[in-house]
């Protein structure tokens, strides 16, 4: 009787080791697959402003930049296909219930992504085209179409034609400037004293010869880091233009090792100019910018076209818009930017190899390319951990049962004491002695170990019946609505069962063994006196 409780033991701990261990995988699997679903596979973020100029001297538009990084990747030999990514925080009104949620911009354009879209649909029509509404908005401008997660819908109450107000963070951030400079004095007033300084000394060290005006290009850098110094006060829009006109006047093709050469007449636009941001008009500048203050402070009205599917363990952003709309809240829509370029890659468990080995070559300065397993480290990370912590509070079941089967051969020896010293008089070796006693250990962790394989393989085949019949009774330790799914999900790993059966064999067999060695060793004339 106490060899088969050891025997159920060994059977029920690697039935619960195997199920538990796959049931984890299946998770982490369903995990990575729903995250695959709707992230990018690598993402190259911009980590520099638009306006760099490249290793020529030259400033590419935005646009020019990310669709030609676009066009490139996309010709790897890995790569599926590309687009661009816009995301960043936006705050929420839903009828007076104010949230900040996560918005990202879906390039309607690409058939891909938006086949990606419509297999994540679960009300409506997640097509959400190029956004625009035919009826206009509560601020007369146009309505745009978003579509939101499954989980904000819940979590706020939200359907298909609700409608959203949504602002900028970004927005916010510039008010506040603005504000600043309504009535302020203009750029010459507060800082008169340096701008007379650098003009005058661009006088000085500007010069004329042989049909062309000159200027050491030590000098330039001087003057531009005057601009840049100047630019970071808070001026009027206005006043930042005139700004950027000089600077580019200070731009020429044609140098050398020491020198810019400029046409001439060159100082004296830039010194136009300079009059010009002397003489500039504080008021009509200040009524431009009290019109972008008014579009700054409304709000974009959203209509919600469709719902996606998403979960608490890969809940995707809540708020997905069409990209130029995503651009404008992001703030670079005038620029044509992105925050990045995102690929989609045929085995994208390959991403770091692919990131690696093909990527990193053709990714230019001002770009860092990022993979989904670095992205989502610390949630998979967490998943291996809760496996780990599972997997070694179970595994003492099985310890638990190898002590009993100790314990049982410790008693057995303790009692064939006589039988023993009969064997060992009658010419049986030790090592004879120890194999009639190791046996039932043998067998007791090798049948142990088949028979929770066999239990576990009924169990995960079974687990909708399980859990059905577990509901039933008003126990439902795995709620649909907090976990997205009816069944437990679980990939059975061969590999994973034969370790825990050899494991569950190998611990059976040495507590057999050790009880059986010590007996083996005994004195014969003493175990015949039962000593």
């Amino acid at each position: 009787m106490i060899t088969l409780i050891s025997l159920i033991g060994v059977s029920l701990g690697v039935m619960v080791l195997v199920v538990v261990m796959s049931v984890m995988d299946g998770f982490e699997k369903m995990v990575k697959e729903r995250v695959l679903g709707e992230s990018p596979h690598i993402t190259i973020m911009r980590t520099q402003p638009w306006d760099m100029p490249n290793a020529a001297g030259e400033v590419i538009s935005a646009e020019e930049q990310w669709r030609a990084l676009e066009e490139e990747v996309e010709g790897l030999p890995s790569v599926d296909g590309a687009y661009p990514l816009v995301r960043d925080f936006v705050i929420v009104d839903m009828y007076g219930s104010v949230v900040p949620v996560v918005m990202r911009g879906i390039d309607t354009e690409d058939p891909q992504t938006m086949k990606d879209l419509k297999a994540l649909e679960v009300a409506g029509d997640v097509g959400i085209g190029m956004g625009f509404v035919a009826d206009q908005d509560s601020f007369g401008g146009t309505s745009e179409v978003g579509v939101i997660s499954s989980i904000f819908a819940e979590e706020n109450r939200l359907g298909v034609g609700d409608i959203l107000e949504v602002i900028s963070n970004r927005n916010i951030k510039q008010l506040k400037p603005l504000l600043e400079r309504k009535g302020a004095p203009s750029a010459y007033e507060q800082f008169q004293g340096r701008i007379d300084g650098a003009e005058n000394r661009l006088g000085e060290v500007w010069t004329e010869g042989g049909g062309k005006e000159q200027i050491l290009y030590d000098e330039v850098l001087g003057f531009r880091e005057f601009l840049t110094q100047l630019g970071y006060e808070n001026l009027r829009s206005g006043e930042r233009d005139l700004l950027t006109s000089i600077e580019q006047l200070t731009k020429s093709s044609d140098f050398d090792d020491d020198y810019n050469y400029y046409p001439v007449g060159r100082l004296d636009e830039i010194r136009g100019v300079l009059k010009e941001l002397k003489e500039v008009d504080v008021d009509a500048l200040d009524r431009e910018e009290e019109l972008q203050l008014n579009e700054l402070a409304l709000p974009k009205e959203v209509r919600i076209s469709g719902i996606y599917r998403a979960d608490r363990f890969a809940p995707g952003p809540p708020l997905l818009v069409p990209l130029h709309l995503a651009q404008e809240l992001a703030g670079v829509g005038t620029t044509g930017g992105v925050n990045g370029v995102a690929l989609r890659l045929k085995d994208p468990y390959l991403a770091a190899s692919v990131l690696e080995g093909e990527v990193q070559a053709i990714v230019p300065e001002g770009w860092k390319p990022v993979t989904w397993m670095q992205e989502y480290q610390q949630q998979f990370a967490l998943i291996s951990m809760q496996k780990i912590m599972m997997t070694l509070a179970l595994s003492f079941i099985v310890l638990i049962a190898v002590f009993s089967i100790g314990a049982v051969m410790f008693t057995v020896t303790i009692q064939k004491k006589r039988e023993i010293g009969v064997m060992k008089a009658l010419g049986a070796t030790p090592q004879q002695v120890t194999q009639v006693f190791a046996l039932q250990g043998v067998i007791v962790g090798c049948i142990g170990a088949l028979i929770g394989v066999g239990l576990s393989l009924l169990v995960l085949y079974n687990l909708e019946w399980i859990q059905g019949s577990l509901r039933s009774v008003g126990f439902d330790p795995f709620s649909k609505s907090f976990y997205g799914i009816d069944v437990l999900p679980h990939t059975i790993n061969p590999l994973e069962i034969t370790v825990v059966c050899v494991l569950a064999f190998i611990l059976c067999s040495v507590a057999a063994y050790a009880p059986a060695w010590v007996a083996a060793r005994a004195d014969a004339a003493r175990s015949l006196r039962n000593l």
